[in-house]
């Protein structure tokens, strides 16, 4: 198959997408990815993509056409505009980069914003070819969630918006159940939509990994956070439940942040604020394929989000990637992905926002048996490789492509008919 993958993010940015579009290489299929400039986490274009474009050009077999985009930045002015401009360029420049080229079918990666899938919905059309959509991020209910719109006229707005991308869809897949659910309120959406949750990396973690020179070996209970550092993250609660136990003054423990986000700043000075930067060691993000050397140094894995009914509805995919791990979990979280730890038995967790029994929580596992510990992560590890398997859903995804543009042939036999 001809595939046009729609994605804002994509390599050398961490996303689960490029592992998508590496797996349907191997699978032998015709592979283009529409994207723009790598600016993510930092939220400025990559110093190395700006010296030599052509280097990253392709990605494992498949080819990347880049267009420019505006910079995220710091604030929500920039992110607005950062969006925009690859809605406008991926569209304008693509459609010139594009116009010689023939897809079978276009799948488009929708983390934040909604809106990419307007340009999914134009080289559908352009191309008269099935158009999937894989939903991540819930709009305009984590706009709503981040207070970024409040009132009805602007929530309304965005989901006649987001009804008219659900209608352009041939098939939408959703990565819980619940949003599953939240997806079919809309009109435009009828009986094409399936659950399909993001993957565990297995493949990562079965190669034995040195310790990360980036961080001290010590003697002390450590516990690591990886990934986005932003709103929806918490960090106010983590900080709050180290507090608590600081006045305790009797544990022995650090907390390693790996990560950006427009609330890292504002970590690095609140911790100093509230006098427990002692606990604290951040460093800036690396590459997905360096976390099982930095992850050795932890015994315990932090998650939070909160409380938010879109967030509640969601599966973080650092949770099938923090079981795969065989690290037990420790976190704030509610909903679809307190369900997951739950049933893995790979973790212990209170809800979103709950800093009080975090605090108590973070005290168990430090004096926990270091067999117990372990058969935590074991836990976790053996409910993620069954559950989330890579090749699994993969493969199940494939299937789908193959209905689609089957069908999509058979129809376009009969029109010409």
């Amino acid at each position: 198959m001809r595939i046009l993958i729609v994605t804002q993010y994509f390599w050398p940015e961490n996303f689960r997408i490029n592992e998508l579009c590496e797996e349907f290489t191997n699978l032998e299929h015709d592979i283009t990815v529409l994207t723009g400039y790598p600016n993510y986490p930092k939220g400025e274009i990559y110093k190395e993509f700006l010296k030599d474009k052509k280097k990253f050009n392709n990605y494992k077999g498949a080819k990347i056409i880049r267009v420019p985009i505006f910079p995220r930045k710091k604030n929500k002015l920039t992110l607005s505009l950062n969006y925009f401009s690859f809605l406008i360029n991926s569209i304008f420049f693509g459609y010139f980069k594009l116009k010689n080229k023939k897809f079978d079918i276009v799948f488009t990666f929708q983390l934040s914003p909604v809106t990419v899938g307007i340009t999914s919905a134009f080289f559908s059309k352009l191309n008269n070819c099935p158009n999937v959509l894989w939903i991540l991020d819930l709009w305009p209910n984590t706009l709503v969630a981040l207070n970024v719109i409040k009132k009805d006229w602007q929530i309304n707005l965005f989901k006649i918006l987001v009804n008219w991308i659900y209608s352009n869809c041939d098939v939408i897949l959703a990565q819980s159940k619940s949003i599953l659910e939240e997806i079919k309120k809309y009109p435009s959406v009828s009986n094409n939509t399936h659950y399909f949750p993001s993957w565990s990396e297995s493949d990562l973690f079965k190669k034995k990994s040195k310790l990360a020179p980036e961080i001290k070996n010590k003697i002390i209970f450590t516990f690591l956070f990886a990934g986005n550092i932003g709103e929806a993250q918490d960090f106010l609660s983590i900080i709050k439940a180290v507090k608590i136990l600081s006045k305790k003054n009797k544990y022995n423990f650090r907390i390693i942040i790996i990560g950006e986000g427009s609330k890292k700043i504002w970590l690095e000075k609140e911790i100093k604020k509230q006098e427990i930067d002692k606990y604290f060691e951040l460093i800036n993000s690396y590459p997905i394929s360096r976390m099982p050397s930095f992850f050795k140094h932890a015994d315990a894995l932090i998650i939070s989000l909160l409380d938010r009914e879109v967030f509640n509805m969601t599966i973080p995919g650092k949770i099938q990637f923090y079981l795969t791990s065989g690290i037990p979990i420790v976190g704030m979280i509610s909903g679809e992905g307190a369900k997951v730890i739950n049933k893995a038995k790979g973790g212990l967790i209170c809800k979103s926002g709950d800093h009080i029994s975090f605090s108590r929580i973070m005290e168990k596992v430090i004096n926990m048996d270091k067999k117990n510990l372990k058969q935590i992560g074991k836990n976790g590890k053996e409910y993620a490789n069954q559950e989330f398997s890579k090749k699994y859903l993969i493969k199940n995804l494939e299937k789908i492509f193959i209905k689609l543009v089957n069908d999509n042939s058979l129809l376009n036999k009969k029109k010409d008919l």
